[in-house]
């Protein structure tokens, strides 16, 4: 069942001023992103392990202890347990000329010298969780989760790019209901793209591919494997020193990878136009529309608009709110597809060496084409959902490799649906569950 995955790892990035610009870097060492992974993305960094001539290993260790109010996400009798998670990271990054040679006289300010024919950044993440619970089947429904990430461009600042990512996950998740067999999954997510970007030109853009690949650990729930295949195309114009404009058009083949999967294939369709700029020098805006359309071979489709907005408003150098709202059409798991009305805000502040974030969001979810829906017991094939989630933290730097994290996870799940289950009974799949970690992490 599609759940709310809100896996909280803090990330701050704080400069002078907002800027909508879209850089090189940002297409290419795109940040890992924590909420995708048990294993969570860490904000300190230690001097490094010199192995060799322009490569430092960047290790991080940690260990947090709370609790989980809502073991099973089940919407009555929920089963609370302590947690305890030990985390391990490890990373490398290519090196600029500047910090390979840093007695040398090359320009700071010349790209080409300091990023060479090369720029990659690699991570692996791991985090280990015990289930702290008299309950046997709570317990053992911790594990190891992984995040592992390989990012880079080759000719990074020349007329032409080519850029590569591949990002892996295992993500531990126990069942809706008590039992020690979790609904673990294994995901990959590839990205390649050629960027042309002529510097004597305020028109760029670049060609992408990517494959995802989702795969459930249990066979008993193969029948919800899938992998996806999408190719597009991305020009952009910068018309203003901090506002530009783009068109996106891509389209993608979604099929199931167990042959007695009930999943439909698909050939989800997407044409966006957006712009990003700068309404002030503290203030940045986001816009794009366009349409899409799911192309399914059997069962309900979509043909509708896509949306999105996002307003962020810098109030000093070390804060920043952000507003926003999206329409997204998403193929789905246990349906065809769902639809996604989001509205999302954030806050970050630092009080040196104090870091506060807070992050609340509300979903309207429609599914479509639900799979196992059984006339006359569980409805139509629609379910409608409201999500509610707010993750928040608290980080405290002693010292720039030294860190004290206390971060909270709210969730709640509220739907019309419900299911039937062994024994003829119906399963109600809302729930709302807490999470609380106090944890610190080192970086050598």
């Amino acid at each position: 069942m599609i759940r709310l995955l809100a896996s909280f790892g803090l990330v701050l990035s704080l400069v002078a001023t907002a800027s909508a610009q879209i850089t090189p870097g940002d297409i290419s060492i795109t940040a890992f992103n924590p909420g995708d992974a048990t294993a969570p993305a860490s904000t300190i960094e230690g001097r490094g392990i010199k192995v060799g001539e322009g490569t430092v290993l960047r290790p991080v260790f940690g260990a947090e202890t709370g609790f989980v109010s809502n073991v099973f996400y089940e919407e009555d009798d929920a089963q609370p347990a302590g947690v305890l998670r030990l985390i391990a990271q490890i990373g490398t990054a290519s090196l600029g000329a500047a910090r390979l040679h840093p007695s040398s006289t090359i320009e700071q300010d010349d790209p080409q010298e300091n990023l060479g024919q090369l720029e990659y950044r690699a991570n692996l993440r791991l985090s280990y969780d015990f289930m702290l619970a008299e309950d046997n089947t709570a317990s053992e429904t911790g594990g190891l989760g992984i995040g592992a990430s390989l990012h880079g461009m080759v000719n990074p600042m020349g007329r032409l790019s080519f850029g590569f990512g591949d990002d892996f996950v295992r993500l531990i998740r126990a069942a809706n209901f008590e039992t020690d067999s979790n609904t673990n999954r294994d995901i990959n997510h590839l990205r390649l793209l050629m960027l042309y970007r002529p510097r004597d030109s305020a028109i760029s853009g670049f060609l992408y591919y990517e494959n995802r690949i989702d795969i459930f650990e249990r066979d008993e729930q193969s029948f919800a494997d899938r992998m996806t295949n999408r190719v597009g195309l991305h020009p952009q114009w910068r018309f203003l020193p901090q506002t530009q404009a783009y068109l996106d058009l891509s389209i993608a083949n979604v099929t199931a990878l167990d042959s007695d999967s009930q999943k439909v294939t698909s050939y989800p369709l997407v044409v966006r136009a957006g712009i990003s700029t700068l309404l002030t020098v503290k203030t940045t805006l986001n816009l794009d529309a366009g349409y899409t359309n799911g192309f399914y071979d059997d069962g309900p489709s979509f043909s509708a608009p896509t949306i999105g907005a996002m307003i962020g408003y810098r109030y000093n150098p070390l804060g920043r709110v952000t507003a926003g709202y999206s329409l997204t059409y998403e193929d789905s798991i246990n349906a065809n597809y769902f639809r996604d009305h989001v509205l999302r805000a954030s806050w970050q502040h630092i009080v040196n060496p104090v870091i506060f974030m807070v992050q609340p969001e509300v979903h309207f979810r429609q599914y479509r084409g639900v799979t196992f829906a059984v006339p006359g017991v569980m409805g139509e094939d629609t379910r409608n959902d409201v999500i509610f989630a707010v993750v928040g933290g608290v980080h405290y730097n002693f010292r720039r490799w030294l860190m004290a994290t206390l971060n909270y996870r709210f969730t709640s799940v509220s739907t019309d649906y419900m299911y039937s289950v062994a024994g003829g009974t119906v399963d109600d799949p809302s729930y709302a569950r807490h999470e609380l970690l106090l944890g610190m992490r080192v970086a050598l």
